[in-house]
């Protein structure tokens, strides 16, 4: 389940509840459950409102509950727990253990904001030049005349700045970026209005180079924000993605990039170690990382001392998976047939950044021998499935449920978690949705 909370301008407090599930043709689906005004600060008490979970006899069923970052979270679901833990017969998977899921643009979004301040006076001058054009038709249509002079796309435009959310920052820089000969002819024209707003040759090349940056952050946001397919499963590599980056940065060269960088660094280390063990899981589960994508970002940050790490992965992996066969019914512990697998057109954009250092050492090194006395065990030795572009992991477990109807279980849970609260935070626009 998703869970966000929203002020209106008339400083009334709202919260959406979704649901997400994997259903029976191994498709993804949501519902919003609750959507009603909530009296009084958004304090933790007010947030947990499991009567809506019992309202919908789903209180049993609950494997994960994503939510931003907000401190009264905390208390929101720890009280969620104990209501749980009380009332719904021991069915809180392995003790909460993977029940809070932090929100990744969220944090994505922190992480971003911290670097974005450290470099403020270059993306001031060019919000001053952005206004400084939009704000007047005029002005804009001046613009325009220049850019056709140098053959741009005069039906683009370009994005506003919104200073609670860095991806505007990000799409202003672009577009700013792409009408930047325009820019500098306009200035050339009429030096006195724009001298004193126009970016310096230099302050140009550094949104270029902040841009560059921002660029790996926006389209990872862009990816984890989907509610149609599964990102749970996503989220493990494209952090640690992000991690690589932010450490090659703060040793670059570039004074810009390093204490940007430096800045980031510190708040995405903070919200990584709270990061939630499921979403590694989640990676586990995907057929063409299993182990060994996590053993191989585990060895280039824990060092020699990444065995440990990853011995105790594993050991929540098999705790994880004896608690669905403990509570498994004896029908679904034994091969089922089920109608066959219908297409579906999920893509994974990330195994479109070709790593080659990770693509040898999934592929090329060999997994030790083990006895194969279960599904996880079988699971963990079947040889990596090795695909490239598109790939529908939702497809391929429906495929293998027979063969691994434990794992399968898992993977339907599992692979439900949404790494972002975007679903029930959509439902706040008013921009011509339609709740569903």
């Amino acid at each position: 389940a998703t869970m966000d909370m929203w002020t209106s301008c008339q400083n009334k407090g709202y919260m959406c509840v979704t649901i997400h599930w994997i259903d029976d043709s191994w498709r993804m689906q949501k519902r919003i459950i609750g959507f009603f005004n909530v009296k009084g600060r958004h304090a933790g008490a007010k947030l947990s409102e499991t009567e809506v979970m019992v309202k919908w006899y789903i209180e049993n069923r609950l494997f994960a509950l994503t939510l931003d970052n907000a401190s009264s979270n905390e208390v929101a679901v720890n009280d969620i727990i104990s209501d749980l833990k009380e009332n719904a017969n021991d069915s809180l998977v392995c003790d909460g253990m993977f029940f809070h899921v932090r929100c990744a643009c969220h944090i994505l979004n922190l992480v971003a904001r911290d670097g974005l301040k450290v470099i403020s006076g270059t993306i001031s001058k060019v919000k001053s030049l952005v206004l400084g054009v939009k704000g007047s038709p005029l002005q804009w249509e001046e613009l325009m005349m220049r850019a056709t002079e140098v053959g741009l796309d005069t039906n683009r435009g370009i994005s506003m700045d919104v200073s609670t959310r860095w991806n505007s920052t990000y799409l202003m820089l672009r577009d700013a970026l792409y009408y930047k000969d325009a820019f500098i002819r306009l200035k050339s024209s009429n030096r006195r209005r724009y001298a004193k707003i126009s970016p310096s040759s230099a302050e140009w090349d550094n949104a270029l180079t902040i841009y560059g940056c921002l660029k790996k952050f926006y389209d990872l946001t862009e990816i984890l924000s989907g509610t149609s397919y599964p990102t749970a499963n996503l989220f493990y590599r494209g952090f640690y993605d992000i991690k690589l980056l932010l450490d090659d940065w703060c040793c670059s060269g570039d004074a810009t990039i390093r204490d940007m960088a430096i800045a980031m660094n510190d708040k995405f280390d903070k919200y990584w170690q709270q990061s939630n063990i499921a979403l590694a899981v989640a990676c586990f589960l995907d057929p063409r990382y299993k182990k060994r994508l996590i053993e191989y970002y585990m060895k280039k940050f824990y060092g020699d001392h990444y065995q440990v790490e990853l011995d105790e992965f594993v050991t929540v992996v098999k705790k994880l998976y004896n608690f669905y066969v403990n509570s498994a019914p004896a029908s679904s512990k034994k091969n089922s047939k089920g109608a066959a697998p219908r297409p579906s057109n999920t893509a994974d954009i990330l195994m479109g950044n070709v790593d080659h250092d990770l693509e040898e050492f999934l592929y090329d090194a060999s997994e030790p021998a083990m006895v194969e006395s279960n599904e996880l065990e079988r699971y963990i030795a079947e040889p990596l499935l090795k695909i490239v572009g598109e790939f529908d992991i939702l497809a391929w477990w429906k495929n293998k449920r027979e063969q691994y109807p434990i794992l399968s279980q898992i993977v339907r849970d599992v692979m439900a978690i949404q790494v972002s609260t975007v679903a029930s935070e959509s439902a706040f626009s008013a921009a011509g949705r339609v709740v569903d």
